[in-house]
């Protein structure tokens, strides 16, 4: 799923940010900027008293979990094949092994952080042309040759080079001298995965290889998984494989992380574009145990409360939600009822947060499949917190979206819960709508209010059309009584611009 961030007609921003897809991993471009000559804690209302002016509503919330397990590998391989390292030697999790002394001979150790690599030229002098360039003169023989593979896709104008030059007929001899030499020490082909050049080499060689090539790469990856999905460069190169291998192949990859920490990668600024690309690429047997991961409502809400977890679960929303006439789609609507039970039973404090109430915006906006979890958040969520949510910084963007997406009976149900709702304040008189009027945030909500009964106004049911000019014509009466009071607030100016900006004050 990919949002962009838009405005309403009324001036705030409240779409989600978008849901950034793979990067560089088109199979019709080169890699990055090596090839390319242009390159390179917010508070939850209680929701047994709506304390806002002493009005009081009520509901409640339940939770569940499950487990997942975990599926291996197996598979024949050819003789020069079984002689390839099947096992990576141990190390810290976040470590990979070092590759080569890459920086001035440091003896500081090389981690799965590509950024803190150098950017200092790594071609052997004989391949130079002074420059810093790959000399004219240099083959892909006098490579393999001068085992040299490795200098050269550590550097920027030498992976160029190998990319460029890479055969992209398996059975060239060429070709198979380059792989074979590529995989036959894993410890540096993960490293080279992580290289910030090394890594576009690695993803050329990818979108190259023949079926008995990629079973080998898929056990080079499988290998070590997790880390390399947490790291900026080697995540691209497992983005690449889950889209270009066989689908029999990317879902082993898929089904590596069935027993890794989820909430990590789905919350990585790189590991949660992983995640996406297995949502919306692969079958959903691929990868049900991630939704069935985010049943537990613990799961569910820090996925939600990230910036980039809260993408990850509207991605999954949506494939969940998509092509109803699929062959998977029953098994698909299982996991999204699964799924959305989470967020139905977690909506007021979702709705509340900086990050978390773009899912609930998100499930609210799809209609069709999502229209029934709609009605749900509407009728179990909103209703009973409507006031309260609609002058909290989050929770207000939701209110706005539902009184935009709701049906006419819901629409109807928001609109005389805010005009009747609410006994007024016996001290102050104030009614809900007298509150949202001068509210910081409530006077969005208020905008979105005259909004709507405009556009509904134009509806070809009679009854409808005059049921909206009565919500507006309540509004505008509101504000005539409260002109100059509100005319002394910013709040206040935006109601009135809304109303003379539609020609009805």
């Amino acid at each position: 799923m990919s949002q962009s961030t838009g405005s309403s007609n009324l001036g705030r921003y409240h779409e989600s940010p978008p849901t950034t897809e793979a990067r560089n991993v088109s199979g019709k471009n080169t890699f990055g900027g090596c090839f390319n000559s242009n390159s390179s804690n917010i508070w939850t209302p209680n929701r047994n008293v709506d304390s806002s002016m002493g009005f009081q509503r009520v509901s409640s919330t339940p939770k569940n979990a499950s487990t997942p397990y975990r599926q291996g590998f197996g598979g024949q391989f050819s003789k020069w094949r079984t002689s390839t390292p099947m096992t990576t030697p141990a190390r810290h999790p976040q470590q990979a092994l070092r590759l080569i002394d890459l920086e001035n001979n440091a003896s500081s150790p090389n981690t799965l952080n590509s950024s803190t690599r150098s950017y200092k030229c790594t071609l052997p002098i004989w391949a130079g042309d002074g420059e810093g360039n790959v000399s004219d003169s240099v083959t892909l023989p006098d490579v393999l040759a001068n085992d040299a593979l490795v200098e050269f896709a550590t550097d920027k104008n030498g992976c160029r080079f190998l990319q460029e030059h890479y055969p992209t007929e398996s059975d060239n001899d060429i070709h198979q001298k380059l792989f074979r030499k590529l995989v036959e020490d894993r410890a540096i082909f993960l490293s080279l995965c992580c290289n910030m050049f090394g890594n576009f080499f690695v993803q050329r060689v990818l979108e190259c290889s023949n079926t008995e090539e990629q079973e080998i790469l898929t056990e080079h990856l499988a290998s070590d998984l997790y880390n390399l999905c947490l790291d900026k460069s080697a995540c691209r190169v497992i983005q690449l494989a889950i889209q270009k291998l066989d689908v029999h192949l990317a879902t082993r990859l898929s089904l590596e992380l069935r027993d890794t920490y989820l909430v990590r990668l789905s919350i990585d600024q790189n590991g949660n574009h992983v995640i996406q690309k297995i949502v919306k690429t692969l079958p959903v047997s691929a990868w049900s145990f991630v939704v069935e991961f985010f049943a537990d409502d613990d799961n569910l809400i820090h996925v939600c409360q990230d910036k980039y977890g809260c993408r990850v679960i509207q991605s999954t929303v949506e494939t969940l939600s998509s092509d109803t006439y699929a062959e998977c789609y029953q098994q698909r609507v299982v996991l999204l009822r699964s799924l959305m039970s989470g967020v139905t039973r977690n909506c007021s404090q979702l709705a509340s947060n900086e990050f978390a109430n773009y899912v609930v915006q998100h499930v609210i906006k799809c209609g069709d499949a999502m229209a029934v979890y709609r009605d749900v958040i509407i009728e179990q969520c909103l209703l009973q917190n409507l006031l309260s949510m609609s002058q909290e910084k989050y929770a207000s963007h939701v209110v706005e979206v539902a009184f935009g997406c709701a049906p006419c009976r819901l629409a109807a149900e928001m609109m005389n819960e805010i005009f009747e709702g609410y006994i007024p304040h016996p001290d102050t008189n104030r009614d809900a709508l007298d509150i949202l009027l001068f509210h910081q945030y409530g006077n969005y909500v208020v905008q979105k209010m005259i909004q709507i009964c405009v556009l509904g106004q134009n509806a070809r049911d009679q009854k409808q059309a005059e049921m909206y000019g009565m919500w507006l014509e309540k509004i505008r009466e509101r504000v005539m009584r409260n002109a100059n009071r509100l005319e002394r607030f910013s709040s206040g100016k935006k109601i009135i611009e809304a109303l003379q900006s539609m020609s009805f004050y």
